[in-house]
């Protein structure tokens, strides 16, 4: 064998070789790429409209390299590095990340669409129990935009029973009351009527009835059930929204508002179906810190504080 045949032979071994540790490493690394998804309103659900975040674990394995994302919609964003998106109807999408034409990894997303709130829904509400009885702890609340000042009368005193957004309150004498609220952005004082019948003091039906704080416990536990389920496990989701809906809705869980930490406004479906598809759950987990609800019976507000540890 000729010297010349030699070198030619251990030239072509050394690009092989070199080939190999340039193309076999990356092919295992690339196995590693992940992506995950943020919302940008920190209400930990993803709506029509909102501005999502699609973020790579490690962007420099695409450096270089032919990146697509297809986002289930029949949409799709060439970008070799992060992206953000807003979702034009709500769904259920499979989104994927293309490298070099091979699809890499893949995450389903539900996208949700929360009801628009009206400019009627800005006015100053009163929320309250239509009824109750005498000794009975009562909440009631308001609504409305830019309001800070509340004087409460509740009719049985003749004077400004309380000074709060949300206040508790017990009848002594059972009978027919207006329950009068003014605001410092009302012009005039607004007006919600209720009925306080006598308490029968009978043992039996005592031990029936369920103490606010108890139920308020039941309720977050049933919700922090629904935000630990997997998205794959429908039946656990079922569960606990129909426990919540049949035990303490009178079935009119449509008719509820949902109040996240304070300032986010959801109807009772979305809000447990954004709680149940929260995506990245492997990288996040949604605490129930307290839940509020305004009366035991048939309650239409639900007071929710939460967070979101990483």
């Amino acid at each position: 064998m000729s010297n010349k045949l030699k070198l030619a032979i251990l030239i072509f071994i050394a690009l092989l070789l070199l080939i190999l540790a340039i193309f076999i490493p990356y092919k295992s690394r690339l196995s590693n790429l992940d992506f995950y998804i943020s919302e940008s309103n920190n209400n930990y659900q993803f709506e029509v409209g909102e501005k999502l975040f699609f973020l790579l674990n490690d962007t420099t394995l695409v450096n270089g390299r032919d990146v697509v994302w297809h986002l289930g919609n029949g949409d799709s964003i060439v970008k070799a590095g992060n992206i953000n998106y807003k979702y034009p109807k709500k769904g259920k999408y499979l989104v994927s990340i293309a490298v070099n034409n091979k699809f890499i990894a893949s995450k389903k997303i539900g996208v949700v669409s929360l009801p628009k709130i009206s400019p009627r829904d800005s006015l100053v509400k009163i929320h309250g129990v239509d009824e109750g009885y005498a000794g009975e702890e009562l909440v009631f609340f308001t609504e409305g935009k830019g309001v800070n000042t509340w004087y409460w009368e509740f009719g049985e005193t003749g004077t400004v029973d309380a000074y709060e957004k949300q206040v508790i309150y017990r009848y002594t004498k059972p009978g027919d009351y207006r329950v009068k609220l003014q605001t410092n952005t009302l012009k005039y004082p607004i007006y919600h009527y209720i009925r306080i019948l006598p308490r029968f003091e009978k043992v039996e039906e005592l031990e029936k009835v369920d103490s606010l704080g108890v139920v308020q416990n039941d309720i977050k536990k049933r919700l922090q059930a629904i935000a630990d389920s997997k998205v794959t496990d429908r039946s656990t989701f079922y569960k606990n929204l129909n426990y919540i809906k049949n035990n303490y809705t009178c079935n009119q869980a449509e008719d509820i508002l949902v109040i996240v930490n304070g300032g986010r406004y959801n109807d009772f479906f979305s809000y447990c179906q954004g709680l149940h598809y929260l995506e990245n759950k492997r990288r996040s987990k949604i605490i129930i810190n307290k839940v509020e609800i305004d009366t035991i019976k048939c309650f239409k507000r639900l007071n929710v504080t939460q967070s979101l540890l990483r």
